[in-house]
């Protein structure tokens, strides 16, 4: 009763350019805990009145059981080297992958620990650029507590094909997320391992990233958000430090009714040694029907320098941007 068959067109015209995807998508519920997913495009590109139509496509299958105690999947996917889609986004071309994964769940019949999740997965793409192949495969234990935490522990073994090389990216990856009371709610991450450094000339390097983010609500009309994220990248072959990347930024929301509320964000950006400031106002009377009203500064640590008459690195924040906004609309329906 769930299955369904729809079908999409998107075009982008111009006057000796065009952009043209037409293609099918469906689920068909082969029993009550699978299903099979399947979905093909195929674009025409025309560039300029000088040169022919080029076509493209997009075909991608999958398969999927899920039950409390099993879940495991089948998927293909090819995408031609030269499909477009204009009006969209895609993020790599010229591909064909297959990939499969198992997950079975274990239920303990007493503890902490409400269930235990035990994930393996295998995903091989071929470049079709260079006819070399990449993998990723990894094993990952997720356990979930009482009380809405949850956590996973994963392993990866990865290769990526870019700019024609193939370059290690597996990786330790560890995280946490949940209700630590019922005002605060709490996520942590960590990743370190193998990544490439994207650039005209790619090398091999390691890096580590890690994230925190912590939602405190005292009220139902007040929300605190404080994130901070920090990522490295270390040259694999002499361990040079390439860059330290930290984050922190703190968001403060107090809705006074249902139709005014105030946000205030503070952002500092140790790489760029910058500090963002930003306040909003926003009423909204009905959906459509709003105004809005802002205020931001960007501060630096700089300082002007009359002998080199240019601005050099310095200990004091200075304000160097700011900016006003206002904005009303008015929804008015026939």
């Amino acid at each position: 009763e769930d299955s369904y068959l729809g079908a999409i067109y998107a075009g982008r015209e111009l006057e000796d350019h065009f952009n043209r995807v037409l293609g099918v998508d469906g689920m068909l519920r082969v029993t009550p805990w699978s299903m099979f997913q399947f979905n093909g495009l195929y674009s025409a590109t025309k560039t300029d009145a000088a040169s022919g139509q080029t076509p493209g496509h997009t075909i991608g299958v999958n398969y999927g059981y899920g039950t409390r105690d099993l879940d495991y999947s089948l998927s293909a996917n090819d995408i031609s080297e030269e499909f477009s889609a204009e009006s969209g986004y895609i993020t790599r071309t010229g591909i064909l992958g297959f990939a499969g994964l198992v997950r079975p769940k274990f239920y303990p019949q007493a503890g902490v620990v409400q269930r235990v999740s035990i994930e393996i997965v295998s995903a091989q793409t071929k470049d079709k650029f260079t006819s070399k192949w990449e993998t990723y495969n990894h094993v990952a234990i997720r356990p979930a507590f009482l009380g809405a935490m949850n956590a996973t522990i994963l392993y990866a073994y990865a290769t990526e094909i870019f700019s024609g090389e193939r370059f290690k990216t597996g990786s330790i990856q560890a995280s946490a997320s949940g209700l630590v009371t019922k005002q605060v709610r709490a996520s942590l991450s960590f990743r370190s391992g193998s990544a490439v450094y994207y650039s005209s000339s790619p090398y091999q390097g390691r890096s580590s990233r890690a994230s925190a983010t912590m939602v405190y609500q005292p009220t139902a009309n007040i929300e605190t958000n404080l994130s901070f994220v920090f990522s490295d990248f270390f040259r694999e072959s002499n361990s040079e430090k390439i860059y330290e990347y930290p984050i922190a930024r703190t968001r403060v929301t107090y809705q006074m009714n249902k139709y005014l509320f105030f946000r205030g964000i503070v952002e500092y950006n140790k790489y760029r040694r910058r500090m963002l400031t930003d306040f909003l106002a926003s009423f909204t009377y009905i959906p459509g029907t709003v105004a809005h009203a802002g205020y931001g500064s960007l501060y630096e640590r700089m300082e002007w320098d009359n002998t080199r008459s240019a601005y050099v690195d310095s200990d004091r924040f200075r304000e160097s941007q700011r900016g006003f906004f206002f904005k009303i609309s008015y929804l008015w329906r026939l």
